[in-house]
C-alpha cells in the first residue's frame, strides 16, 4: 500500500509543468504529501500558489506560510483556501481491489516584490497551516525559492508587456 502512495507522490510531482516547483515530502509515512508552488499576479498583487496532494491533509480556510531563508530571514505570509477537493482511486493488489483517496488542496498567499527578493536568497524551511497537522519540510540545499523568484520575475515581465 505504501508503495503504491509513494508512485501516485512520484506521479504528480513530475507531472507537474515548468511553472511549478515541487517536492516529496515525507513519501513512505502516514504524513507524506506533494507540495506544488506557483507564482501568479491577480490585478496589482502577486501570490504565491500552493498546492497540496495528500492522502489526509488540507488548508485551512485562513492559513500561513512562514518561509526562513538560508540568509535567516523570516518571511510570513497570509493566506486562504480556493480549493479543496479529493478523488478516490482503485488500487488492485492480486484479486482485491483498495480503495485509496487522494486529496487536492489548495491556497494562494499574498506576497510582495521585496518578499520574492528575499526567496532569491533560498528557502531552508517552510511551515505551513493545515488540518489535521501542520506541514513542516527543510531544506539541506534550496529547492524553491530561487526559482519562485524566477517565476515571479517571468510573471513581473509578461505583464509590463501589456
Amino acid at each position: 500500500m505504501k508503495h503504491f502512495l509513494f508512485a501516485i507522490f512520484m506521479f504528480f510531482a513530475m507531472a507537474a509543468s515548468a511553472q511549478e516547483v515541487s517536492y516529496i515530502h515525507k513519501a513512505l509515512s502516514a504524513k507524506g504529501c506533494v507540495m506544488k508552488y506557483s507564482v501568479v499576479k491577480q490585478d496589482s498583487s502577486y501570490y504565491i500558489i500552493a498546492n497540496v496532494i495528500s492522502d489526509r491533509m488540507s488548508f485551512l480556510p485562513e492559513s500561513t506560510m512562514k518561509i526562513r531563508t538560508f540568509n535567516d530571514e523570516v518571511i510570513t505570509l497570509k493566506g486562504t483556501a480556493i480549493a479543496n477537493g479529493g478523488q478516490s482511486i482503485g488500487v488492485v493488489s492480486g484479486n482485491i481491489v483498495i480503495p485509496v483517496t487522494a486529496i487536492s488542496s489548495t491556497a494562494q498567499f499574498s506576497i510582495t516584490p521585496e518578499e520574492f527578493e528575499m526567496l532569491n536568497n533560498g528557502v531552508s524551511k517552510v511551515r505551513l497551516t493545515m488540518t489535521p497537522t501542520e506541514h513542516e519540510h527543510t531544506f539541506k540545499i534550496d529547492k524553491i525559492g530561487k526559482k519562485l523568484y524566477k517565476f515571479y520575475l517571468k510573471v513581473k515581465a509578461e505583464n509590463d508587456n501589456f
